[in-house]
């Protein structure tokens, strides 16, 4: 009976840590439409707060996660690149610049939270900026 008992307990904790830790960021899928919505409000913060007169976008996803954190917070890794498209034109879908030097694809890390019930959604963390 002893031995049954330490069997399924440690069987307990195998399947605890192979799912990660409780709470912490798991891979999400970019597909999501919460991932896609975040994503979409960081870059236009970002292209808010940037100088520089044309707009950046997302040239690459690399990894994103999410986590539960009394809503979700959304944790993406991307390349961002400089658009040809000017800051002061109409927004339309802009194709990143053919020059590479002009692109300027930096990598950033950036975290979204969201709180749909409060209709709250803000960037906490964005290395690009």
């Amino acid at each position: 009976m002893h031995l049954k008992m330490i069997v399924a307990f440690l069987a307990v904790m195998l399947v605890v840590a192979s799912a990660g830790l409780v709470g912490g960021p798991v891979d999400a899928d970019m597909n999501d439409e919460g991932a896609q919505n975040a994503l979409q409000f960081a870059m236009a913060q970002y292209n808010r707060q940037s100088n520089d007169a044309f707009v950046h976008q997302v040239s690459e996803v690399v990894k994103v996660q999410k986590q539960v954190v009394s809503g979700l917070k959304y944790i993406f890794t991307v390349k961002v690149a400089r658009t040809s498209c000017r800051k002061t034109g109409v927004e339309t879908l802009c194709a990143v610049h053919e020059h590479p030097a002009v692109a300027d694809v930096t990598q950033c890390k950036i975290a979204v939270w969201s709180q749909p019930w409060l209709n709250s959604i803000k960037v906490v963390e964005n290395t690009c900026i």
